[in-house]
């Protein structure tokens, strides 16, 4: 098992600069034993003990000194787990006239051959960062002789082991108490001794320079120099002596000379067993997945985990990182809760449940279509659901009405549609949530109308009356869709005048004026006065109408004659009619009192005189005979005679005879007179210039008044102009077609 634990860094005020650097730390849990791994960096680090950790154990090895010996080794374990500690880790000793000695404590080397090498640094656990405050310490080696120098001594143990010795002494190793002593020198400046935590300085000649001895709870003393170019040179530096703190560590194993190159220190512990978490997911619509995080060695099973619901099938566990992951399926209610059982449900961390509701997410998602920017010529239509979804293609939309679809995203757009009902369908089950279920359940139509053509108007037929104030005049304006607001229809008279009334109706506009004067009015709706439920303007322009009112004034009456009184009926004879007294027949008005009918066999033949007396035609054709005979037309001088034209006019009364008695006068009432309205072209724009259509009466003022008597005086005065003109143009004619006989 592997764990990934959190190294903390608690250091004093004082520590913030010289600890800065946090060292290479490996951190490992196999079956719940952790190892951190610190490595030596020049600074001192703290380790804050994780709050679930026990049987800490540590391996602390020095470092080994440059071209000497190795570092000790100090391993155990402590009493009682501690809160934390500073871990400082040596560095390896140098190599080089004068080097430094290695981190915590290693002894400078001698000089000045160019070999020699300086002691290394001891590695160690402290309850601060005071050296004084040690609790194990593994020493660090000594450095070696320089030129054709002695190895130095390795680190470690109580007392650790002295240097080699040339024409130049090695160093001794430093103890429990003290630290080592210092070599001798064969000529040149002599070394130094170790001391509490640091190694002796080797001496130094122009020949060769002795090793620096080894850091540890006493250093190593420093190895003596060599001034005589023969034989063996410059001695090496002692090891530093390993210590442990029997009061707080236990277990403790030293030993001598086994970490080369730089220090370290290893601390392990072994994690108190606790279930930190415990999370369910699902990845799908039929799979879940229970994580089960866990610290310490315990390993739980598919046994460890109860399900409410029956038909959940959990598989075995795959560790990953710090989690045991159990693949679950087969779940078929929506909501249901599970939990941990057994030795797992011991072990679950304070403050952390063991136990999960789960509502399971085993339903498709909703989709919506909006059309959210419609033009005159495409649809913008926008699919929405009630959760993220995945899926959407072209094939998944069925679109009635237009020939052109494209989709892009979640936007579909419609093209070249056709006029009237449009429908977009977005068809069951073509998309899926994250949990892989399908939606919609059914169908999602939408549904709307395409209508691009503008709202009309049409003027209806008026009606107009003339009354004592004036005329009066109703008009119906109907139209599509309603007026835009601030719109309306601009009315004129000419002369001003008319009472207004306007009234809304359910089609159009209905217009009443009274008190009109006689002259021209008009009415104009302006063009795009009118808007339809989808935004249509219309009409495209101006729509008039216009009416002329003008009415024939009146004529007067006539004056009635004085009635006649009546006279008894007498049987008339044949007469001669008077031309003067000629009268219609249906002036004749019959005597009231039936007269009696006679037999026709009672009836005389009546003889030619009579009967040319009684007919006119009869008596011009004798005239007209008479005259002809005389040679009244005269021949024209070409020798050919002059033609007429002839132009006879029907009379208004025919020549019948008339009897004496005129019978009884019925007076006729005169007809009411209706006034003469001109309609104008509706599509002529008022004052536009153009032509008016011919001006059609709607009534036209008369009177007549009349009786028997005033028709035979009107006839009477007449009759003589008629009968002479009927006369000339019959002589006339009869001459003409007499002399063309000749």
């Amino acid at each position: 098992m592997r764990m990934k634990l959190q190294s903390f860094i608690s250091l004093s005020l004082s520590m913030l600069l010289a600890l800065a650097v946090s060292p290479a730390i490996a951190e490992e849990c196999p079956d719940g034993i952790c190892e951190v791994v610190f490595e030596s960096t020049g600074n001192g680090v703290y380790f804050e003990t994780p709050a679930n950790a026990q049987n800490l154990t540590f391996v602390v090895s020095g470092a080994a000194g440059g071209r000497g010996g190795n570092g000790g080794q100090v391993t155990g374990s402590f009493l009682e787990t501690p809160v934390g500690f500073w871990v400082y880790v040596g560095g390896e000793g140098l190599i080089g006239a004068e080097a430094a000695g290695g981190f915590n404590g290693g002894g400078r080397a001698g000089g000045t051959r160019g070999n020699e090498g300086s002691g290394g640094g001891a590695s160690d656990i402290r309850t601060s960062n005071s050296v004084n405050d040690r609790i194990v310490v593994a020493g660090g080696g000594g450095g070696g002789g320089g030129y054709a120098g002695a190895a130095g001594g390795v680190g470690g143990n109580l007392v650790a082991a002295e240097g080699g010795s040339g024409q130049g002494t090695g160093g001794g190793g430093g103890g429990t108490n003290s630290g080592g002593y210092a070599g001798s020198s064969n000529g040149g400046s002599a070394a130094s001794s170790g001391s509490f935590a640091v190694g002796g300085t080797g001496g130094s000649s122009w020949n060769a320079g002795g090793g620096g001895g080894g850091g540890g709870w006493y250093g190593g003393g420093g190895g003596g120099a060599d001034d005589d170019s023969c034989c063996s040179d410059a001695g090496g530096g002692g090891g530093g002596s390993s210590y442990a703190a029997t009061n707080l560590v236990t277990d403790i194993v030293h030993e001598a000379g086994v970490q080369s190159g730089s220090g370290s220190v290893v601390i392990r512990y072994e994690l108190v067993s606790e279930i930190t978490s415990l999370v369910v997911a699902q990845p799908s619509s039929t799979h879940l997945e229970v994580a089960v995080t866990v610290t310490g060695s315990f390993m739980p099973s598919v046994t460890d985990l109860m399900f409410a619901d029956e038909n959940c099938q959990a598989a075995e566990p795959v560790l990953v990182d710090a989690a045991y992951v159990f693949a679950v399926s087969s779940c078929q209610d929506e909501a249901f809760s599970m939990s941990l059982v057994n030795e797992a449900a011991s072990l679950v961390q304070a403050g952390v449940s063991g136990e999960a509701n789960l509502e399971l997410d085993l339903t498709g998602p909703d989709a919506y279509l909006t059309m959210t920017a419609p033009d005159a010529d495409s649809y913008l239509i926008e699919i929405t659901a009630t959760e993220e979804f995945t899926g959407l293609e072209l094939s998944d939309f069925a679109v009635a009405g237009c020939e052109l679809t494209e989709l892009s995203g979640t936007k579909l757009t419609l093209g070249k549609c056709a006029e009237g009902q449009l429908t977009v369908t977005l068809l069951a089950g073509t998309i899926q949530d994250a949990m892989g279920n399908l939606g919609p359940e059914t169908d999602f139509v939408l549904s709307f109308l395409r209508d691009t053509i503008p709202p009309a108007a049409i003027w209806g037929d008026p009606v107009v009356e003339l009354l004592d104030a004036g005329y009066s005049v109703s008009l119906e304006l109907n139209f599509d869709g309603e007026l835009v607001e601030g719109a309306g229809v601009e009315f004129a008279a000419e002369p001003i005048g008319c009472l207004p009334v306007t009234t809304l109706t359910v089609s159009g506009i209905s217009f009443q004026h009274s008190q009109c004067a006689p002259g021209l009015i008009s009415w104009v709706l302006p063009a795009l006065s009118l808007v339809d439920s989808v935004g249509n303007l219309g009409p495209a322009t101006q729509l008039p109408f216009a009416l002329t009112l003008d009415a024939t004034p009146e004529p007067e009456p006539e004056p009635q004659p004085e009635p006649e009184p009546e006279l008894e009926p007498e049987p008339a004879p044949a007469v001669q009619p008077d031309p003067v007294q000629n009268r219609t027949p249906e002036a004749e008005i019959q005597d009231p009192v039936q007269s009696p009918v006679l037999p026709e066999s009672s009836v005389p033949e009546p003889t030619e005189e009579q009967a040319v007396a009684a007919d006119p035609e009869l008596q011009l054709e004798q005239e007209l005979e008479r005259i002809l005979e005389e040679e009244i037309i005269q021949e024209t001088p070409s020798g050919s005679a002059e033609e007429f034209v002839i132009e006879i006019t029907p009379l208004p009364v025919p020549l019948v005879p008339v009897e004496e008695d005129p019978g009884p006068v019925i007076e006729i009432e005169p007809p009411v007179a209706e006034p003469e309205v001109q309609i104008l072209d509706e599509l002529n724009p008022v004052g536009s210039g153009l032509p008016v259509a011919t001006a059609t009466p709607i009534a036209q003022l008369a009177s007549l008044e009349t009786d028997a008597a005033s028709q035979e005086s009107f006839v009477g005065a007449i009759a003589p102009w008629l009968t002479g003109g009927i006369v000339i143009g019959a002589l006339v004619f009869l001459g003409y077609r007499k002399m063309m006989v000749r």
